[in-house]
């Protein structure tokens, strides 16, 4: 057993979703494996924790570990990996299930689970609530109105979708076929690859959760509709005129180009409106100009992520990324054309490619976002953040 590597399975989903109805499920048909569970809850009560207890009929109190007080995304990403190491380290079990608190996000705790030795992560699976899909997603409408937890929401109900191996589209049941035809296609938007399967009440068999192999940390990033949005702009521009894109950064990738107007920028909008483009300058933005403007963030804009740079730190890149009302712009490392001299040619020569497309004026500073959302009105949205330049 110290030589086999462990799998295990990541369960995510906002409040209600049904995580625990799934949980029991696999728990009481567990397919010939022994499986162990971590529960985590915000709450000094772990009510998840008691629901699985009863309804599974857990016999060997040491296959529950409860961690309370904390997300396991966070706070308690390290009390989480030793627990983990110490139900591997008992030889009890050959299995290990997560259910992580509802505001958990599911990217971090994958990172932290890839750090064990003798675990394997085998499969993220997400669960989301269709009918909370539709209120959430048509015609631009949102979970809650007023509060701040409207916008953490849907914030993590893009992430789960975004970062999982199996979606779980649960409580089928209590949407038309129409709409769910509709959340299908914010789902295919967000995450085009993710293997999806329509429930009620959390029936799924088994195997589709457990012992699947599913799960690639690379294979889930990059299939993440941002990113595919990305690649098709990226392509479209090689196809289109002799300005080859190139991707380089020191620390997160981005692309290159030499002019602003271009015939193609990665536009796709289905049956039910659900589009993208990408917004690509090769100015900065003013900081206090794109902070006003994030308090008027368009609604029906579901996603977007991308590069970008501020006129106030010209050596800096950042990530800016929207989850629904969500904005946050995080540093990524300097840019190339922030470099010494004598760096910023070796690193050319080494690429030639980026050579080709640096800029004289600006090098390889630029702004490229990928803008996923609902009747997006692709005029409107570009002239606001032009208005955003410096």
């Amino acid at each position: 057993m110290a030589n086999k590597k462990i799998p295990i399975t990541l369960l995510c989903g906002y409040l209600g979703a049904g995580k625990t109805t799934l949980l029991n499920r696999v728990l009481t048909n567990q397919k010939g494996y022994k499986v162990a569970v971590i529960v985590n809850d915000i709450g000094e009560v772990n009510v998840d924790e008691r629901l699985i207890s009863k309804e599974a009929k857990i016999e060997d109190s040491s296959s529950l570990v409860p961690l309370t007080n904390g997300c396991i995304c966070c706070t308690l990403k390290s009390d989480m990996v030793t627990q983990i190491e110490n139900l591997m380290k008992s030889g009890k079990f050959d299995y290990i299930m997560i259910e992580a608190s509802g505001v958990c996000e599911p990217m971090p705790i994958a990172q932290a689970i890839e750090t064990i030795e003798i675990g394997k992560l085998d499969n993220v699976v997400g669960v989301v609530d269709a009918s909370r899909l539709v209120d959430e997603f048509d015609e631009g409408k949102a979970l809650l109105k007023k509060d701040i937890d409207e916008e953490d929401i849907e914030s993590l109900l893009i992430q789960q979708i975004e970062f999982c191996s199996t979606l779980i589209v649960n409580k089928r049941d209590l949407v038309t076929d129409e709409q769910i035809k509709m959340v299908r296609a914010v789902i295919n938007k967000i995450q085009p690859t993710v293997k999806v399967i329509e429930t009620t009440r959390c029936d799924v068999p088994v195997e589709e959760i457990i012992g699947t192999d599913r799960f690639d940390f690379e294979t889930v990033y990059s299939s993440a509709g941002w990113v595919k949005a990305l690649e098709e702009h990226e392509k479209e521009e090689h196809d289109d005129d002799d300005h080859d894109e190139h991707e380089h950064h020191h620390e997160h990738e981005h692309s290159h180009h030499h002019h602003h107007e271009h015939k193609h920028e990665g536009e796709s909008e289905d049956e039910y409106g659900i589009g993208s483009f990408v917004y690509y300058r090769r100015r900065p933005f003013n900081r206090s100009k794109l902070d006003e403007f994030a308090t008027k963030w368009p609604r029906n804009i579901i996603r977007s992520k991308g590069v970008i740079w501020f006129s106030d730190e010209e050596e800096m890149a950042y990530v800016l990324e929207t989850s629904g009302r969500q904005i946050q712009a995080g540093y990524s490392g300097n840019w190339l054309a922030s470099c010494p001299p004598a760096e910023q040619q070796r690193v050319l020569a080494e690429e030639p490619e980026m050579k080709k497309d640096w800029d004289e004026k600006v090098g390889d500073r630029m702004i490229k976002m990928v803008i996923i959302g609902r009747h997006l009105d692709k005029e409107a949205i570009s002239k606001s953040l032009d208005a955003c330049l410096d």
